[in-house]
């Protein structure tokens, strides 16, 4: 028999398979449904309600009692007479060096143990940098991912640093070698720590530089390392790889054009979906292209500071494609260099806030988890050729000007800093944009600048700018490492 109870009676069907409800008791059987489904579903919606609610507002709560206790941990620190900088000295810092704006942040393992927004986001209309909502062009920062991407993969068997890149490549007809050394395999090791001899000059890759999207439209990461590093061009050095070091954007775009091969995935959907998404960060707030973000004014603006009217005439004939305007028509005054990009992205063009960049951070430092193993961290870390493949000249790239005794892993560079102490990292620099993100040689501190400083322009100001950067490391390093 079939029972349905219904309210004060009970009534029985002689189909024990299918049970239905006479109209008579409708008014009953809607009331019993209403109990039994349709209260607990309300109130457990007011619950998640309620939940939500305190969630978001507790969140706010929290994040200004970390900020309360980050001020707190940095006096206690002034006050045992540490060299801990203070607001005012990072700003005189930023300023003497004409740096509009920057984000700064210290990290652990598992913690922000300090962060601070200095200076503007935007000059005209005035705003603010803010930590979470200002996104930076990383510049060659990016050349980082590169190599987490690339080891994801090599744990996983699907390639081998060693092995020549074209068999990953699968380019109908098309071979990527050194003209000159044909027989030399070109390999992902040599790649990332700019070994492979390529050497594409600083005009041609300006000349690269495109307007708003406009570099994607015209041509894909493909098309564009196939035509630069074609054997008939003169983009090599003359030297076999792996034998000498130059620094490659190029270079380290072909290993993230590996990565988009070996996995049918393009590269910035790669590091998307398998490198940020597992590190919760928000990759809505994440991209290469301007198209990928759904409000650009959370960009942050690219300036540069123009003492003369020669200054500006000096980069509108280095880079008459970009547009760069006075926003004053006397001088100084500062230059403002419109939202650009290339085709070659992988090596510089990923762009987030400094809160995402020090989740990214905070991987590194404890070991790679959870998304790489403690091995490949030490892969990375691992200076290619024991540090003995020499410098094929001085490198002029202006990301490695002005810093010292460079070592390669892969991608990320081992610094010998003006204190005498080894860091590991990365800086980055494109024009209106100057980073650094380093960590130190024991890997329980990181320490993130990102700014809207220019050193890319005329009057080589490259090596001021990068001494503030890396001044206000040193003096973070020196205060928090106390805390560790």
């Amino acid at each position: 028999m079939c029972p349905i109870y219904l309210w004060h009676d009970i009534i029985y069907l002689p189909n024990e398979h299918f049970c239905y409800i006479p109209l008579s008791n409708i008014r009953g059987f809607l009331w019993i449904f209403l109990n039994i489904y349709g209260i607990p579903v309300i109130s457990l919606s007011l619950i998640y309600l309620r939940i939500t609610i305190f969630i978001r507002k507790n969140s706010k709560n929290q994040t200004t009692a970390i900020k309360r206790r980050q001020a707190r941990d940095l006096n206690a620190l002034r006050r045992k007479g540490l060299n801990c900088p203070n607001r005012q000295w990072i700003e005189e810092s930023l300023n003497k060096s004409f740096i509009p704006g920057a984000a700064v942040v210290v990290v652990n393992a598992t913690h922000v143990i300090y962060e601070e927004a200095f200076g503007y986001h935007s000059l005209i209309p005035s705003h603010f940098i803010d930590m979470d909502k200002s996104i930076f062009t990383l510049a060659s920062i990016s050349k980082t991912l590169i190599a987490v991407a690339v080891m994801q993969l090599v744990e996983q068997k699907r390639v081998d640093l060693d092995m020549d890149i074209n068999q990953y490549l699968s380019e109908s007809g098309y071979r990527i070698f050194h003209p000159q050394y044909p027989s030399h395999s070109i390999t992902l090791r040599q790649l990332l720590s700019h070994s492979a001899s390529i050497a594409v000059n600083e005009n041609t890759q300006i000349s690269l530089y495109k307007t708003g999207d406009t570099a994607f439209e015209q041509s894909t990461l493909a098309d564009t390392l196939f035509t630069l590093l074609n054997s008939n061009t003169s983009n090599w050095l003359p030297e076999a790889p792996g034998s000498v070091s130059f620094y490659s954007n190029e270079g380290s775009s072909l290993a993230a054009l590996v990565v988009q091969r070996v996995t049918n995935i393009s590269f910035d959907r790669y590091v998307k979906d398998r490198i940020l998404k597992p590190l919760n960060i928000d990759v809505s707030q994440v991209g290469v292209r301007l198209a990928d973000f759904q409000n650009r004014e959370e960009l942050v603006k690219h300036y540069a500071y123009a003492p003369n009217t020669s200054n500006l005439n000096d980069w509108l004939e280095i880079m008459p494609q970009l547009n760069i305007i006075p926003l004053l028509d006397s001088f100084p005054t500062w230059l403002y260099i419109p939202f650009f990009g290339f085709s070659a992205y992988p090596a510089g063009l990923f762009r987030m806030s400094a809160s995402s960049l020090s989740k990214f951070l905070r991987m590194f430092i404890n070991k790679g988890f959870p998304i790489l193993s403690a091995r490949s961290i030490l892969e990375i870390k691992t200076i290619v050729g024991a540090g003995l493949i020499p410098d094929y000249i001085q490198n002029t790239s202006n990301d490695a000007e002005g810093i010292p005794s460079l070592f390669f892993g892969l991608s990320w560079y081992w610094a010998t800093l003006s204190d005498g102490r080894r860091y590991i990292g990365h800086s980055g620099s494109l024009p209106g944009s100057r980073h650094l993100m380093l960590v130190n040689e024991k890997s329980t501190l990181g320490v993130i600048v990102l700014s809207n400083g220019d050193s890319n322009g005329p009057g080589n100001r490259t090596f001021e700018v990068y001494k503030t950067l890396e001044n206000i490391h040193l003096r973070l390093f020196e205060c928090f490492e106390t805390l560790i």
